[in-house]
């Protein structure tokens, strides 16, 4: 399909636009069938992140517009993918998806892309393939604290029951009081 300079413009504009108030992620693409780009779709599809395959003059012009400079000169060269996410919270997610699509299509390279306008490099998109989702990490740290808390509560109440035992001997009665010493002596 032709694209008219105005129309590749505004284009430009639109995803311009879209790069800075979103987090992006840029790959290059050989041999990949449509059918594979529309399971990377499906699966990114329950983080709010979407596809695009975009032309190259357009992905610039929009890096141009967008005030972004990729640490990659070649973003926009060759095939050019673009993900871009709605949610900065699964930026691990969108990352592990992007990783496991890449292992199973060896003609995907992940170049890069924007978090909070930073570049990240492929290194950078593969280790936070690793770590765990936002939500998955406040799990992880709620559940370390209740075992902590659970932990203490186990202490302090063996302490209370230790000294509930030690205080119940000094209440048992006392022995009968020996007598006064001005008192008369009994035979």
């Amino acid at each position: 399909m032709k694209i008219t300079k105005t129309d590749k413009k505004s284009l430009a504009e639109t995803l311009g636009k879209e790069f800075a108030a979103k987090d992006t992620f840029f790959a290059t693409f050989n041999k990949m069938k449509f059918k594979d780009s529309n399971g990377l779709r499906d699966a990114l599809r329950p983080t709010k992140a979407k596809f695009k395959v975009m032309r190259n003059t357009v992905v610039a012009h929009a890096l141009e517009n967008a005030s972004l400079k990729p640490a990659d000169a070649t973003v926009a060269k060759g095939p050019t993918a673009v993900v871009t996410m709605e949610d900065p919270n699964e930026i691990t997610r969108v990352a592990k998806e992007l990783m496991a699509f890449a292992k199973a299509n060896p003609g995907v390279i992940w170049k890069g892309g924007f978090y909070e306008k930073n570049w990240l490099s492929p290194d950078d998109i593969l280790k936070l393939s690793k770590i765990g989702s936002k939500t998955e990490l406040l799990s992880q740290l709620a559940g370390a604290l209740y075992a902590n808390i659970a932990q203490i509560r186990y202490v302090l109440e063996a302490l209370k029951e230790q000294k509930e035992k030690g205080a119940a001997p000094a209440a048992a009665p006392e022995a009968p009081a020996a007598a006064p010493a001005d008192a008369p002596a009994q035979p």
